[in-house]
Order: structure tokens, then C-alpha cells, then sequence
């Protein structure tokens, strides 16, 4: 095995589309990180997709966290706090201010560990600190908040190099006991421009990465097997 880097960050989204959590550790299951996207909402007014922050970023207001580490039938119940500052479970009254702030007709729906959270791709999405600061440094920023690009794990690499991610794509990493089988690249929308806590919209952002990287930011990968990752792990090649 080739070290790379290490695990600095963990994000796991419980409800698609809104602000997730940032975890110290995480189960790592057969469809991702533990509860990733167990619960969602179709958009009724675009033939049942999935309500999404690039058609709503007012969605980004809302973040949502798990009430619990595991569970074998059900995901743990979840808690959103909602841009006003209520908090709800997945209930009734949630679903009726999501309805308002996305202002069209949706549905609500809930998944199990069995069948999986509702990712667009494949489990697990990485980035890495040095495309995360090659990014910054062509808009001329300092930093970059890595919740912008909704990535699962940041991996800080033993190498500044950016985008040496892409020669991952096609090979296994370990991370701690957890073997994942990189696929391929994201393609990104607009939610990159949309800042995680003001929502305020940058397009520079998104025409940096086409620019840079042919609209492409971080990788996608499925996992080969299952167990624990934790802020801190190493990533090796297999």
C-alpha cells in the first residue's frame, strides 16, 4: 500500500439537499457514511426529482442532524433546524415550511439502512485540500469552505499537488478498515456558488472549476467494504 494523506474532515448529510453535519467519526455501511441521505423530498413540479439547492438554495438554510449512531431497521431520528431558528422532526409541520420555502408541491420520503440514502452517484464523495486551495487561490480568495462542494470526506494529501485525485479513478483506497473503489469524477452544478452560511451566490466559483477543471471537483467512490473512518485516518492506494 502507498500512504496519500489523511482523513481532516467528516460531512454527513442526513437530509438531501440541506446542510449537513460534521462528524469526528462515522460507520461507514455498504451505500456510504451511516445514514447519508436517508431522508429526501421529490420535486413534484419537475416529475418527481429530487428538490435540490441548485433550484433551491433557500434549502442550504435548513440543517439537519441524526439523533443517534446506528440502528439496523431505521435510520435514528432526525432534528432540522429551519432558517428561522424552529426545529422539527420529520413531521408534518416541517414538511409544510419546506413546501412554503421551496413554494411548489413536494413529498416527502424516508429510507432505510437496508435500501440505503438517496445519493445522485455513487456513496462516498472526496475532495482533497490542495484542489480545495487551487480553487481559492484562481478566485483570489484565502480559503474556500469545503461544505461548498457537499463532499463526504476531505483528505489532506502527503503531496501538494492539486486534482491528484484524479489518479485515483479506477483504484481502491483504504481508510482505516473501510476499502472504497474509486469511479470517477463530479461533474458540479450551481450549488458551488452558493455559501454555505449566508447563501449568497458567487458564480465565480462554479466557472473556476469549469475553467480549471472542466466543471469537474472531487470523485466519487462505491464501497468494496464496510467499517469505520474517523478524523485522522491515513488513505492508502490498495
Amino acid at each position: 500500500m502507498k500512504r496519500v494523506g489523511a482523513v481532516t474532515n467528516i460531512f454527513r448529510h442526513p437530509v438531501k439537499a440541506m446542510k449537513g453535519e460534521q462528524l469526528q467519526t462515522s460507520l461507514v455501511d455498504r451505500f456510504g457514511l451511516y445514514g447519508d441521505r436517508g431522508y429526501a423530498f421529490l420535486d413534484e413540479s419537475r416529475n418527481g426529482k429530487y428538490l435540490s439547492a441548485d433550484i433551491i438554495p433557500g434549502l442550504l438554510g435548513y440543517s439537519a442532524r441524526l439523533l443517534g449512531e446506528s440502528g439496523e431497521d431505521a435510520y435514528p431520528e432526525v432534528r432540522i433546524q429551519t432558517p428561522n431558528g424552529a426545529e422539527y422532526g420529520w413531521e408534518e409541520a416541517l414538511f409544510a415550511d419546506v413546501a412554503r420555502t421551496a413554494n411548489r408541491q413536494i413529498t416527502p420520503l424516508m429510507s432505510t439502512p437496508q435500501e440505503g440514502g438517496k445519493n445522485w452517484e455513487d456513496h462516498i464523495l472526496l475532495v482533497t485540500d490542495a484542489s480545495l486551495r487551487e480553487i481559492a487561490r484562481l478566485i483570489g480568495w484565502e480559503s474556500i469552505d469545503p461544505r461548498r462542494f457537499r463532499a463526504n470526506l476531505v483528505v489532506a494529501l502527503d503531496e501538494d499537488r492539486s486534482f491528484a485525485e484524479d489518479e485515483w479513478i479506477g483504484k481502491h483506497l483504504q481508510i482505516n478498515d473501510v476499502v472504497l473503489q474509486v469511479n470517477k469524477h463530479c461533474e458540479r452544478c450551481h450549488y458551488v456558488n452558493i455559501d454555505p452560511d449566508t447563501l449568497q451566490m458567487n458564480p465565480a466559483v462554479l466557472k473556476t472549476c469549469v475553467k480549471r477543471h472542466d466543471n469537474h471537483f472531487g470523485v466519487y467512490a462505491s464501497v468494496v467494504r464496510p467499517g469505520q473512518v474517523t478524523e485522522g485516518d491515513v488513505v492508502f492506494y490498495v
